[in-house]
């Protein structure tokens, strides 16, 4: 789950980053309200800031940033930028800041590294966009257990010295213990200023939330509703439901139970002359409810000819997914779908599907060419 700026800023706050003072608004009108009343409290002067609040990247080149030097020229900006779409995503909100003093920008990000099997720590003596195309980019594993230490190496390897080397190792400290506490894929600051009178601030931030933690992280309950822009109607209703989707081009509807065996399906459709329509992973303990709802998914997807239903009982219980199957047909005695179910109650979810006409089709080869088939002459 992405985060917008303004969220993760509050969360730095939180976790005692400096972050600079701001007010946020959702109508050009709330300027002479929320602004006023914040410039009156000192809390905010111009020149300020006003920034686009969307959950994508890009924003600075695309006019997303702007600065005012008074109210009106403030109320203008504004009114313009609420009306602003960026990589086709609507400015929900945004975010009025003071314009900063800047003496030198930082990269500094945490994020997970598959291939070490741990968090690492990624900075450089320089910030802004496309900061992954410089060559001066520092990379640190943080080890078990961790040691605060690591941070001061860190900032020994950007040139820092003096208060700026203490001052980023802490900072870097504690966004380690956000990126931990909260169970994130990524915490990043870019950049990190350093002001003319020596202040390191968070000027932007950027948290992507684990969406398989999202269930043990109470600061985020309710979130996940409103923080699904730039994904289909279809892609949303999933994510919702605790299933994995990913809309193609194709025609042949596919639904497995884990991301290797979806992958693994796909690639066999491919291989003899299919389109996926989609990648579902209804994950590897879904219930008759989450298979219904993964059914139901993919029929409303009008492109969608066959379903190849593919499912290895281990946690998931065939006779579940055979259930599920048996209220699908009822409501859906038309639509097209080829069934393979192999596992934990193989036997039960033969039975229920025998009693409905339902034929499985034991070997995979088999059940993919069957639908690749009947994708075709469907066409046709």
């Amino acid at each position: 789950m992405n985060l917008y700026e303004y969220e993760a800023k509050q969360i730095f706050a939180n976790y005692g980053i400096p972050v600079p003072p701001s007010v946020r608004i959702t109508g050009a009108e709330e300027i002479k309200t929320k602004l006023s009343a914040a410039i009156k409290e000192s809390k905010l002067s111009f020149p300020l800031t006003l920034k686009c609040q969307v959950l994508t990247g890009g924003r600075g080149k695309a006019g997303g940033i702007k600065f005012a030097k008074d109210t009106p020229e403030a109320e203008s900006i504004a009114s313009n930028l609420l009306k602003l779409k960026i990589n086709d995503l609507a400015t929900q909100s945004l975010l009025i800041e003071p314009k900063l003093d800047i003496a030198q920008e930082l990269y500094l990000a945490i994020t997970l590294d598959r291939n070490q099997g741990c968090a690492i720590f990624i900075a450089s003596a320089e910030g802004g966009i496309e900061i992954e195309s410089s060559h001066n980019v520092v990379t640190s594993a943080i080890l078990y257990p961790y040691h605060s230490y690591v941070t001061r190496d860190l900032a020994q390897a950007l040139d820092l010295k003096g208060n700026a080397l203490v001052k980023v190792a802490d900072i870097a400290n504690k966004l380690y213990q956000l990126f931990i506490s909260l169970d994130l894929d990524l915490a990043e600051i870019n950049p990190l200023i350093i002001t003319k009178s020596g202040d390191l601030i968070a000027l932007d931030g950027k948290i992507i939330v684990n969406d398989d933690a999202l269930d043990r992280q109470p600061y985020f309950k309710g979130w996940l509703e409103k923080h699904l822009d730039g994904l289909t109607a279809r892609e949303q209703k999933s994510k919702l439901s605790g299933l994995n989707l990913v809309e193609l081009k194709g025609n042949i509807g596919i639904i497995c139970n884990g991301a290797g065996l979806t992958m693994a399906t796909m690639d066999m459709v491919k291989v003899f002359g299919g389109e996926p329509a989609n990648f579902l992973d209804a994950g590897g303990g879904s219930d008759q409810a989450k298979t219904l709802a993964a059914l139901e998914i993919v029929q409303d997807n009008p492109d969608v000819k066959v379903i190849l239903l593919n499912i290895l009982g281990g946690i998931t219980a065939c006779d579940e997914v055979a259930r599920a199957l048996v209220e699908f047909v009822d409501r859906h005695p038309k639509r097209d779908i080829v069934v393979r179910l192999r596992g934990n109650n193989q036997d039960i979810a033969e039975e229920i599907l025998a009693e409905r006409g339902v034929k499985l089709f034991p070997n995979i080869e088999d059940a993919v060419k069957e639908a690749v088939s009947r994708s075709h002459s469907l066409v046709k």
